[in-house]
């Protein structure tokens, strides 16, 4: 295919559907760069780990911790056997956003789905390359890139929604108890900050068109190459598309809801593990807790250190001492980390496989990559 003259290349519009790159990125150069991001999320991990380790734990915490080492093989298969079915609902609820008329098998979707978390686990603000890498990947299927954007969009939004829902579940059942602290503050504080969240994103989703933010944002969209401000055009309308169909919308907030619900099997069984036997409640007001701690560190990979002190302070609220409680934490992020390098390496491989030089136009990366 003839490529155009340099300056045609900036005027022309590219084929609805198509996804435009960032020009003068260079694969090479975005190679470099996830390999560093992979760099600085290990050293970011360790590092948080032995913070976490030598404030929260005594010399009595760490021997027990030592001497339940060799059962560690027993609980990350116990915690990867109850992720795997969290990945394969949270990828149905992004198949289910596709739409039936989609030739996307699950099999692929969960794929994307593992990638997707890998890089949000490993890299920082990986969530956010991992959810563009995974759309492009879509878009590579054969899925239009409107859709593969807004369905990936509106999977975020939908996710973040019932990770709220789940979060008020827990919440409630620990006031209920008439248990109070900073933890439950914490909480609390971060529960109404990701509902003011859930309702921007929803709002901006759905922004009437006279409105002073969508006009601000038409103004910005001036500055942009009119291939990208089509692109953003045809986003935003299948995102509207998807808000009208309810069904759809219902069917991923549920398969949503249950892959939180499941988190809260997996506290309870690793703490079993660890001889401390605690009821299904225990276990969801732990782990929603914990969620919603989490989500301050949202910036750092994997909210490394974050998560295992939100674990460790949301069990003490139902009474598991921090010992046992940080030895289910240190096993969750054992897991996130082994299963998420393999995750970047097959990412990084797919990407190289697939990739198309970036000075070439919308249309051509589009055709090769079909």
């Amino acid at each position: 295919m003839i490529r155009p003259p340099p300056a045609e290349r900036d005027s022309e519009t590219p084929a609805k559907g198509s996804l435009p790159d960032t020009p003068g990125r260079p694969n090479a150069d975005r190679t470099v760069e996830s390999g560093a991001g992979r760099r600085f999320g290990l050293l970011f991990a360790g590092i948080g780990l032995v913070v976490v380790l030598g404030l929260l734990l005594d010399g009595d915490d760490l021997r027990e911790m030592t001497a339940a080492a060799g059962k560690l093989p027993g609980w990350l298969a116990l915690s990867a056997a109850v992720h795997l079915p969290q990945l394969v609902l949270t990828a149905a609820a992004w198949q289910i956003l596709l739409g039936g008329g989609r030739v996307v098998s699950l099999a692929w979707m969960v794929l994307l789905r593992w990638l997707r978390e890998s890089a949000g686990m490993l890299l920082p603000g990986g969530g956010l390359l991992g959810q563009v890498a995974a759309a492009r990947m879509l878009v590579q299927r054969g899925v239009p890139g409107d859709v593969a954007g807004a369905t990936a969009t509106v999977d975020v939004t939908i996710e973040a929604a019932a990770q709220l829902f789940v979060t008020a579940i827990g919440l409630l059942l620990l006031l209920e108890r008439g248990v109070a602290g900073q933890v439950v503050h914490a909480a609390a504080i971060g529960l109404i900050l990701a509902a003011l969240v859930v309702v921007a994103l929803i709002g901006m989703q759905r922004l009437p068109p006279h409105s002073p933010p969508a006009e601000a944002l038409r103004a910005l969209g001036h500055r942009l190459p009119v291939r990208w401000r089509q692109a953003v055009r045809d986003t935003l309308a299948a995102i509207l598309r998807l808000h009208a169909d309810r069904t759809r919308l219902a069917g991923a907030f549920a398969c949503h809801s249950a892959a939180w619900l499941l988190g809260s099997i997996e506290i309870v069984g690793l703490l079993a593990l660890t001889g401390r036997t605690i009821a299904f409640t225990d276990g969801l007001i732990i782990e929603t807790i914990a969620q919603a701690l989490r989500s301050v560190g949202f910036m750092l990979p994997g909210a490394v250190g974050i998560q295992e002190g939100a674990i460790v302070g949301a069990a003490a609220l139902v009474g598991v001492p921090p010992g046992p409680a940080l030895t289910v934490a240190l096993v969750r992020r054992g897991r996130e980390v082994l299963t998420s390098l393999p995750g970047l390496l097959v990412w990084q491989r797919m990407q190289g496989r697939v990739a198309v030089p970036s000075h070439q136009p919308a249309v051509v990366r589009t055709a090769r990559s079909a």
